[in-house]
């Protein structure tokens, strides 16, 4: 996609001006970026509710898209990318198959990611410490139409915005600034690189940053005009920076937007083939350190009572949670292949209760159980005491799962809790609704 010059330490251009080229009537030359970062380990969406954004699959279809059409395409990421070292290989191949042109690396980033992406061919660049006074780490990239664009990296750790805008301005000095773009990434918050860009002057053309919350559920917040370019965080969507170059010598004109990595997206068939079998190899599955069968075990010193259990003095309440979705939770991870910590968290009593979980040593009826809203029911099951059960925990247990990450369309929780609803007041409420 581009000719890379390579790794400058330190160097880096500034866009005083575009001379004319001869051979083109074209006064405006577009360039652009893709920008991604705080990716968080989000390989893909969980799959729990319709709705979800983000997912490798369905980005790797949108970045595509997105260097379709004749502009020159840069897609870079700013770091933080994987929540372990499991994940690193898988990534790297990721990105190398959506064409990253560049990587940054800091140190959330787990032994072995920045070695797997070189081994893809995916370049990467270290950010550079927050103590240190020298310039600024850069990387070149050659583009079409005697271009080129610098990349310049902040430190990750905080810094005073004017020892780094001494930082930046000692790197801009050092080279030849003609028909250079010069693109600055932080990992400062957009009001934060508004304040450096004002100190920055006409330093740099762009300034990208960390990720920040996005104050829409579907992901398209207006980016203000000017250079501060903001992102999203876990892949939910992508920043996409056009950039024109006049031919005559001006500024270069940015117009920046989101692009939702959006459900309706069809995802890319290789890099879906790279997630399953990260969830086939390598996704964390906490296994129990007991090889006893759960079925054998008394429930009272595993430590909490099962449904069955339950069932025993509450058979209409266990006939009623057979039929809602809590109680089917184990299975439908289980269709999908995502038996794993990350999704038994939410789907597991067993899990939640232990930090492991073994299909083959399973509790009897786990899921989202009795125990999940009323506490593990021991004494209140060997004495029938209504004083030692928790009858309930309110909205803030349901949201812990029920949350915008797992259900972006919004969680309804009257409506929800009526699916659910069981016990004495629960019955008469029904009968009366019945009867009306």
């Amino acid at each position: 996609m581009l000719v890379v010059v390579g790794i400058l330490l330190p160097s880096a251009g500034v866009l005083l001006g575009v001379a004319p080229t001869s051979n083109s009537s074209d006064p405006e030359v577009p360039l652009r970026l893709i920008y991604t970062t705080d990716t968080l380990g989000q390989i893909d969406t969980c799959g729990c509710s319709g709705g979800q954004h983000g997912g490798l699959p369905r980005r790797a279809t949108l970045v595509r898209r997105l260097s379709e059409g004749g502009a020159e395409t840069i897609v870079l990421d700013g770091g933080q990318v994987t929540d372990g070292p499991q994940q690193a290989a898988y990534f790297a191949e990721a990105y190398d198959l959506m064409g990253y042109d560049l990587v940054l690396i800091d140190g959330t980033e787990p032994t072995g990611f920045e070695e797997a992406l070189r081994g893809h061919g995916v370049p990467t660049l270290a950010r550079p410490s927050s103590q240190a006074s020298d310039p600024l780490p850069s990387y070149t990239m050659e583009l079409q139409n005697g271009l080129r664009a610098i990349v310049l990296v902040a430190p990750a750790e905080p810094v005073e915005l004017s020892v780094l805008a001494e930082r930046v301005d000692a790197t801009c000095t050092s080279l030849n600034r003609e028909r250079t773009l010069v693109l600055l990434a932080t990992r400062l918050d957009p009001t934060t690189n508004a304040q450096l860009a004002e100190l920055l002057g006409e330093s740099v053309d762009l300034v990208l940053g960390a990720a920040s919350p996005s104050r829409s559920r579907d992901y398209r917040d207006a980016i203000p005009p000017g250079k501060i370019a903001p992102a999203i965080s876990e892949g939910k969507a992508l920043t996409v920076v056009d950039i024109y170059v006049d031919e005559n010598g001006a500024r270069p004109r940015i117009e920046a937007r989101f692009e939702p990595v959006a459900p309706s997206i069809v995802p890319d068939a290789w890099v879906a083939g790279i997630v399953e079998r990260y969830y086939d190899e390598a996704a964390p599955r906490s296994r129990p350190s007991t090889t006893n069968d759960s079925e054998t075990i008394d429930y009272v010193i595993r430590g909490w009572a099962d449904a069955a259990t339950c069932g025993e003095c509450h058979p209409a309440e266990l006939a009623g949670w057979g039929e809602t979705q809590h109680a089917h939770a184990i299975q439908t991870l289980a269709q999908v292949n995502r038996l794993v910590d990350e999704c038994l968290a939410c789907h597991s009593e067993q899990y939640r209760r232990t930090d492991a979980f073994d299909s083959a040593l399973m509790v009897p009826g786990d899921g989202v159980t009795c125990a999940t809203c009323h506490g593990d029911g021991l004494v209140h099951s060997m004495t029938s005491r209504t004083e030692y059960i928790q009858r309930d925990l309110g909205e803030a247990l349901c949201v812990s799962c029920h949350n915008e990450e797992r259900q972006p369309s919004g969680f309804e929780y009257e409506k929800s809790w009526a699916k659910i609803a069981h016990g004495e007041g629960a019955y008469q409420a029904a009968a009366e609704e019945g009867g009306e």
